[in-house]
């Protein structure tokens, strides 16, 4: 068997189109109720700035639903720039994408190639990811979630729970995600090595060094193109 002899694999942006265009969207509402003096890039800006701290304090007994953080960090966000709007209402269509998302045009076919076990390791809720799941018609061999572990990304957590699921240690497989803080800082902790997913040709900031960047999700099959940090492998899978 050709390395990796297992995938960890992130879900949304990587898999499926990140919500980002519908959060935009409920920031312009609110930007539009609260007049002239907001605007939907502060907007965002405060409410996006309100995420890592809800997450690393989420864990365990503290532990707070994807669904549970959105709407408490929105209500936040209402309170602060003293908007009159129902959080809940506000976060409708964010929640029914979580479970209809838009499928990346290369993802189907990729996944049909894979020849080994691919684990699913994702933040968002097991009601929501499932649903997604089915509509899409997408099945993996694992799936492990925040909720079940009561820990987000990049806790050590979920990429644990994931490794015990493929019975593999960290050096025998590849973590593939888009997100820099929770895919790669937190499999690089446990000493996995990560492909990162960079679909818009992001500049790499200091302090990350995937082991692989890939421009899709062509890229964990072991094809050489869009591969530009470490070293490559052309056995793939």
């Amino acid at each position: 068997m050709s390395w990796p002899k297992g995938v960890l694999l992130d879900f949304y942006g990587t898999v499926v189109v990140e919500d980002s265009a519908v959060l935009v969207g409920v920031c312009e509402d609110i930007a539009w109720v609260g007049g002239s003096g907001v605007c939907a890039g502060e907007v965002a800006e405060y409410w996006w700035g309100l995420f890592p701290g809800l997450i690393e304090l989420s864990n365990g007994e503290a532990f707070l639903s994807q669904v549970e953080i959105e709407i408490l960090s929105l209500e936040r966000v209402l309170e602060h720039f003293q908007v009159d709007l129902d959080a809940r209402e506000l976060l409708v269509p964010v929640f029914e994408y979580w479970k209809n998302p838009a499928l990346w045009p290369e993802a189907r076919e990729v996944l049909a190639e894979c020849e080994v076990p691919v684990c699913l390791v994702s933040n968002i809720d097991n009601f929501e990811l499932s649903a997604a799941l089915a509509n899409l018609d997408l099945h993996f061999d694992m799936v492990v979630t925040s909720e079940e572990c009561k820990a987000y990304k990049p806790h050590l957590a979920p990429f644990l729970r994931a490794l015990e699921l493929l019975g593999l240690e960290p050096h025998e497989v590849l973590h593939v995600g888009d997100s820099l803080s929770s895919d790669v800082r937190g499999a690089q902790a446990l000493g996995i090595p990560v492909m990162w997913i960079n679909r818009n040709g992001r500049d790499l900031p200091d302090g990350y060094l995937p082991e692989y960047v890939s421009r899709d999700l062509s890229g964990i099959l072991g094809n050489s193109v869009g591969l530009s940090v470490g070293s490559d492998w052309s056995d793939g899978f």
